[in-house]
């Protein structure tokens, strides 16, 4: 019988909930783990129990940081934070976590990982050494790498990145991204389905579900002029186009009003808060991706979809074959949509091996933060000069395949 083991995984947003959902599930189901969650940024405590899964959340305590955000700005970050990293420390003593699970490069992990890694509680980091130049968070989540005790990684080029960081190898475990756990069995809702929950009277295909998050890494951008050029591009090739709201990085609210605008004026653009559960769902039933959110370049090639990634903020990130490039420019998307969605791409589409791997990532990430602080506190660095390049050979590896020495 494993030893008991109380864990804390921290769910900022939707971003970080969807592709955490598999681990918490695992975690919840396990024997001998007390599992916590922390939130305090879209959530409080009762809409993100409402926002798990039932059998998901099962059996974990669920620990407010603060209260949800109601505007976002770098100052209202600023203070977010502060309530934030002192509630954080405040509750891992309280519940003596044995361990913390937090994901990606979100800029609250900047006040969450910190608490934890003065405490002596080892942090597991997901998603650590991707690449996406178009957002300051890559630098997030290249400082957490730092801060953190076990990665679990996504891809293997990933694995080479924290190699290439000095982190010790039998410290990066390749587990493919817990995301993808979610879709292994998705059904698609028919189309009577979808429409009963975009509240029509029926869709028009083809059916593409786009979100536009600010590309953070370009201050100035008009970003809502960006989004509506996307939406308004995809409009123009597709009948029905589910549009989600942006995560919480500053430029959210101008992109919400912009959105919101032009779906008072096209009924054809149904514009939602969240899909939520249904996520898996509705992505198995539409006919294309589009935006810069993660979910094209990860998850729609697991169901098979092609996807348009629009503008800068997803570049440099692994992508397989079914991702087609589209500048901020309604044109050059509605080309790209179009593209994606002729014979030739969907065929590729079809073809598609997912590069983040196969959907079984969860339990993997079960057994590493079992064993999280078993490697002690102090972490050597990985000198590569004096030790070569770093081991090409994690670059041959499959997800589920741990890096070790």
């Amino acid at each position: 019988m494993p030893e008991p083991r109380t864990v804390a995984v921290f769910v900022g947003t939707r971003a970080d909930l969807g592709p955490l959902t598999p681990v918490i599930g695992v975690l919840a189901q396990a024997p001998q783990v007390d599992l916590h969650l922390l939130t305090g940024v879209m959530y409080d405590a009762a809409e993100l129990e409402q926002a798990l899964p039932e059998a998901t959340g099962s059996g974990a305590r669920v620990h407010a940081l603060a209260e949800p955000m109601g505007e976002m700005s770098t100052a209202a970050q600023l203070e977010q934070g502060a309530l934030l990293s002192a509630a954080a420390g405040r509750v891992l003593a309280e519940i003596g976590a044995d361990s913390i699970v937090v994901l990606g490069d979100r800029w609250e992990l900047l006040y969450v990982v910190p608490p934890a890694f003065l405490l002596g509680v080892p942090i597991v980091h997901l998603h650590g050494g991707e690449v996406t130049e178009g957002a300051v968070d890559e630098r997030i989540r290249h400082a957490v790498t730092k801060l953190g005790d076990e990665h679990c990684v996504a891809s293997p080029d990933a694995a080479q990145r924290l190699a290439q960081m000095g982190e010790p190898e039998e410290r990066i475990h390749v587990t493919g991204a817990p995301g993808l756990d979610r879709l292994a069995a998705a059904q698609p809702l028919d189309d009577a389905a979808l429409a009963g929950l975009l509240g029509v009277e029926r869709v028009e295909r083809p059916v593409a579900l786009f979100t536009y998050h600010p590309p953070t890494a370009n201050a100035e951008a008009p970003v809502g002029d960006w989004a509506v050029a996307a939406a308004e591009g995809t409009l123009a090739a597709c009948g029905t186009v589910i549009g989600t709201h942006p995560g919480m990085d500053e430029g959210r609210d101008e992109i919400i009003a912009a959105l919101s605008a032009l779906a008072a004026r096209e009924p054809r653009f149904r514009f939602v808060d969240a899909i939520g559960a249904q996520y898996p769902a509705v992505l198995a039933a539409v006919d294309v991706v589009v935006g810069n959110s993660s979910s094209g370049v990860i998850e729609a090639a697991t169901l098979h979809l092609p996807a348009v990634d629009v503008g800068e903020r997803q570049r440099g990130r692994l992508r397989g074959d079914n991702v087609i490039q589209a500048a901020d420019d309604r044109a050059d998307v509605e080309r790209a949509v179009r593209s994606a969605l002729s014979p030739e791409s969907l065929a590729r589409a079809r073809l598609v091996v997912n590069p983040y791997g196969s959907g079984d990532a969860s339990g993997r990430i079960l057994d590493i933060v079992r064993r999280a602080g078993g490697a002690g506190r102090v972490k050597s660095f990985v000198d590569a000069a004096a030790n070569g390049r770093p081991d090409d050979s994690v670059q041959d590896r499959t997800p589920g395949e741990e890096v070790a020495p």
